[in-house]
């Protein structure tokens, strides 16, 4: 069944057109997978590789200039991905904690808000206290774990 929704539901990878720092590209967002290096993928899909190595990294250089510049006045960080396998991708990072700091601060709260959430004094109840986060990532429950779980709730067990 694993293999069957696989190929009928294909992954949703962003893909745009975009002129970048002279060139045009295809622009591809990803997240990257690797624990050290959390963050959303930019890849810049060259149509045509330069042959010479140099002119290839003379465009990751002037991408990777307006980047800087564009994400730098949103108040946000873009990393070169020095380790990109692919010879027709120029690949740069925006890390997690970049994208979530400004989240916290352009999205979830206003400039100058206080840290501490507001309390009415309507509220008369008091929430049940959020349970601790564990210090370390826990691994996902396997497929037979998952389905007995369902199982036993749907059998009221639970």
């Amino acid at each position: 069944m694993r293999t069957n929704l696989s190929e009928a539901l294909p992954a949703l990878i962003p893909e745009f057109p975009v002129e970048i720092a002279g060139h045009h590209l295809t622009l591809r967002f990803d997240v990257n997978i690797n624990k050290t290096k959390k963050g959303v993928k930019l890849q810049f899909v060259m149509r045509d590789v330069p042959q010479d190595p140099r002119q290839a990294q003379q465009m990751a250089n002037e991408i990777g200039t307006e980047l800087q510049q564009k994400f730098g006045d949103a108040g946000l960080q873009v990393v070169y991905d020095v380790e990109n396998p692919y010879k027709n991708v120029i690949g740069f990072l925006l890390p997690l904690p970049s994208l979530a700091n400004y989240l916290i601060k352009n999205i979830f709260k206003a400039e100058g808000e206080e840290t501490a959430p507001e309390t009415s004094a309507d509220d008369s109840q008091e929430e049940p206290a959020a349970e601790p986060l564990p210090d370390q990532e826990q691994a996902p429950a396997s497929e037979e774990d998952q389905v007995r779980e369902i199982m036993m709730n749907r059998a009221g067990l639970k």
